[in-house]
Formats: C-alpha cells, sequence, structure tokens
C-alpha cells in the first residue's frame, strides 16, 4: 500500500489545487471562496471545510493526483511529500519530528479467538513482514 509523508522540516499539507482536484475527482460539490485574509476556502454542504483533514494518505484519489503532477502540486506551503510503501493489509501510524514524518508502525488487529485457532496464513505473511499484532477489544 502506498502512503503519502512529508519529507521535510515544517508543517505538513495538501495544496490548494490539490484538495480542488480530488474534490472534483470524487465528485463532492463545493463553492470555493476566499476567507476574511483572501485565501481560498472551500465550503462543503454549508460548512467551511479543511479537506486536507477529509484525505486520508493512502487515499487512491490523492496518491493518483500525486503521482500524475508531482510533489510541487500536491504539497502544501511546508510540506515536500514522497510515497512509501507498506504492506497491504497493516494499519499504520505515521510519527513525526518538527515536520518530518515517517511509519513508526505497521499493525494487523485480531481477535483472541484467532491469536487460539491460528492465525490465518495471509496474517502470518504480514506478521513475517514486520506487521506488529495487536488484540482487537471485543
Amino acid at each position: 500500500m502506498k502512503v503519502l509523508i512529508n519529507n521535510c522540516y515544517g508543517g505538513f499539507g495538501f495544496s490548494h489545487e490539490a484538495c480542488k482536484l480530488w474534490l472534483e475527482r470524487n465528485n463532492v460539490s463545493f463553492l470555493e471562496t476566499e476567507n476574511k485574509y483572501g485565501d481560498p476556502q472551500f465550503i462543503i454542504d454549508n460548512d467551511i471545510s479543511y479537506v486536507s483533514n477529509l484525505i486520508s494518505r493512502d487515499d487512491s484519489t490523492i496518491i493518483q493526483i500525486f503521482e500524475e503532477k508531482g510533489s510541487e502540486f500536491v504539497s502544501g506551503e511546508c510540506a515536500e511529500l514522497i510515497l512509501v510503501e507498506i504492506l497491504d493489509g497493516c494499519q499504520y501510524r505515521i510519527g513525526e519530528y518538527d515536520g518530518m514524518e515517517y511509519i513508526d508502525q505497521t499493525w494487523i488487529k485480531v481477535t483472541l479467538d484467532e491469536l487460539k485457532n491460528g492465525l490465518s496464513q495471509e496474517q502470518l505473511d504480514m506478521v513475517s513482514k514486520g506487521c506488529d499484532v495487536v488484540l482487537k477489544k471485543s
């Protein structure tokens, strides 16, 4: 699975242009306006929306936009985004230091019954390749 992370010091963010293209490609109705400082913003469902917060780092649409347009188009003011690969099926956590990001942990969630009865071959493969095992809460 591909995941976008920030590869420089400073804050993470998607560019306004990337957010607009993401909205259009996902058929989300929006109105484009400016805030009181003249910065562009989006109105979705009659509410100001921070589109960057709606987009997951492994979202297939934003990854496709990144691959088509490049980091300069997709990255916000303080960001330099890069793609990293993690194992399909693993969940992940992004860590950061002063804005520089990295994949901090990958894991799969399993039930107590799965542990008692044995993990599937797919789960064993993910664990053998580095995913941690976390017990699902019942």
